[in-house]
């Protein structure tokens, strides 16, 4: 009885083993979510670069020309970063004879930070002119790399985004004996923080993104992510990890419990279509189905805007009614005057009730065809926080000091800046989306303004969090400082 009971547990931890294994090679469904990632891309536009780099990669016969036109017909960024990623996309999605065949040669080589190295290597990978031999890339990535084998956003500590995107650049070079050996290095780097449950923590918590670099990292490599040892902890491996942040609609959330996330989503793509390709996932190939900028009616541009709602800055709802309470002013002054009215104190009492009106117009804001610049007062206060916008690393002009405001419950970094800034008439020129903002501008300051690679950037408590703005909810306490960097690697420290 014994030795039959024995043989029963044994075929029972056998099964049980068997099933394991089974679970954790089940395919994720990813794929029954790629049709509608197709129709999502011109909602994000940002993200949606690498969600179509991600579907060309899938299947080249893809039609994403509308998606290509759209970026296409963007106007070029200053910021040199951003412009490439526009490139790789447009190449990507086919589209021909726009601004993004030839970018400036001298700005990509002015380009020192790190995310500027890594993408114009990935274009120099696919033929791209960039003013620089591929060696060249190559020898200005490598000696970035700190002792430890990571490399670093900014500094000299290595964090686990930066090295997975370095050695994604340096992949398509591994068989060179220098790119192979700081491959390996990083590859250590990375192993070494890898946590118990297959991811990596940055700022104190784990999140999505991270286990996607490493996987588009590995798989550019031709490594499955699932099955190498020295991404694997405690029997979780960095492809488990990545599929814990899926959600029961195929979106990915940045944390566990943060809800769905438009970067996380399009990178943890990214990741699974390349861990089926196990190739260098930057390298494009031409793709099958291509057209010309101007072949269709133009594609309407998904950018959004705050304050003003343009790039260039503009005239908001307060500024013209200020000024319509002036110039109304003028002319009852004008008038008097033709009527022949002598009293001084009259026209000072005109320019008194004009002053006041104007005055109370300019620092409160006003509701006027459904554009509501929203006061403090009109919020349900649930606690207050330190808020302020920063530009001294630039420039000696004061923006917004520290002071404190209230907010609401779920008020996030960008919506406390929308408000505090229409309170105060500055724009916010928001070039992605509202869940993920890309500030471009506040008030007349903008990216690029001091430098290729300056711009707009957040912090609260001191560091930079991992989530785009919108994102990122506020607790009562919480110091938040909206900071204009010369270089927006400067945002790590």
């Amino acid at each position: 009885m014994k030795k039959h009971l024995s043989l029963i547990l044994t075929a029972l931890v056998l099964i049980s083993s068997a099933v394991g294994i089974c679970v954790k090679a089940e395919d994720p469904g990813y794929k029954d979510k790629l049709p509608s990632l197709t129709e999502d891309l011109p909602s994000d536009p940002e993200n949606g670069c690498f969600t179509a780099i991600a579907l060309r990669q899938y299947d080249d016969s893809l039609d994403l020309t509308s998606f290509g036109r759209l970026i296409a017909k963007k106007d070029v960024p200053v910021n040199t970063v951003t412009a490439m990623k526009y490139a790789l996309t447009v190449y990507a999605c086919g589209i021909k004879g726009s601004v993004y065949e030839t970018l400036d040669k001298e700005k990509i080589k002015a380009a020192e930070n790190l995310s500027g190295l890594v993408f114009s290597l990935h274009l120099a990978n696919i033929g791209y002119g960039t003013g620089m031999t591929v060696s060249e890339h190559i020898d200005r990535l490598l000696a970035r790399a700190t002792p430890s084998g990571g490399f670093p956003t900014v500094g000299a500590t290595p964090d686990i985004d930066m090295t997975a995107m370095a050695i994604q650049a340096l992949a398509p070079h591994k068989d060179e004996p220098k790119v192979n050996e700081a491959i390996e290095k990083g590859l250590s780097y990375l192993s070494s923080q890898q946590t118990e449950t297959g991811a990596f923590r940055y700022f104190g918590s784990e999140n999505c993104e991270n286990c996607a670099q490493v996987i588009m990292a590995l798989s550019s490599l031709g490594i499955d992510a699932d099955t190498d040892e020295r991404f694997i902890k405690d029997g979780v491996s960095v492809y488990d990890a990545l599929l814990s942040y899926r959600l029961s609609d195929g979106r990915f959330e940045h944390v566990h419990g943060g809800g769905a996330n438009g970067a996380a989503t399009a990178q943890a793509y990214c990741a699974l279509i390349n861990n089926d390709r196990l190739k260098p996932f930057y390298v494009i190939n031409a793709p099958k189905i291509t057209a010309d900028l101007e072949s269709t009616a133009e594609t309407s541009d998904t950018e959004e805007q705050t304050g003003t709602d343009k790039k260039t800055p503009g005239v908001n709802t307060t500024v013209i009614l200020v000024c319509a309470v002036c110039f109304v002013g003028l002319s009852v002054c004008v008038v008097m005057l033709i009527l022949k009215k002598k009293r001084v104190i009259d026209y000072m009492i005109v320019a008194v009730v004009t002053a006041v009106i104007a005055l109370y117009l300019g620092l409160s804001g006003v509701s006027l065809g459904g554009e509501y610049f929203k006061r403090e007062d009109d919020i349900k206060i649930s606690g207050y926080i330190t808020f302020s916008v920063d530009c001294s690393l630039v420039s000696d002009k004061e923006m917004i000091p520290p002071a404190k405001v209230g907010i609401e419950e779920n008020d996030t970094a960008y919506s406390v800046l929308l408000r505090v800034c229409r309170q105060k008439g500055m724009t916010v020129s928001n070039t992605g989306s509202k869940l993920n903002p890309y500030i471009s501008g506040i008030g007349d300051l903008y990216e690029a303004t001091h430098g290729p690679t300056s711009g707009w950037g957040y912090k609260v408590n001191g560091k930079a969090p991992s989530v785009g703005a919108g994102a990122y909810v506020l607790q009562d306490g919480d110091e938040l400082i909206w900071l204009y960097v010369p270089d927006v690697s400067m945002l790590g420290d």
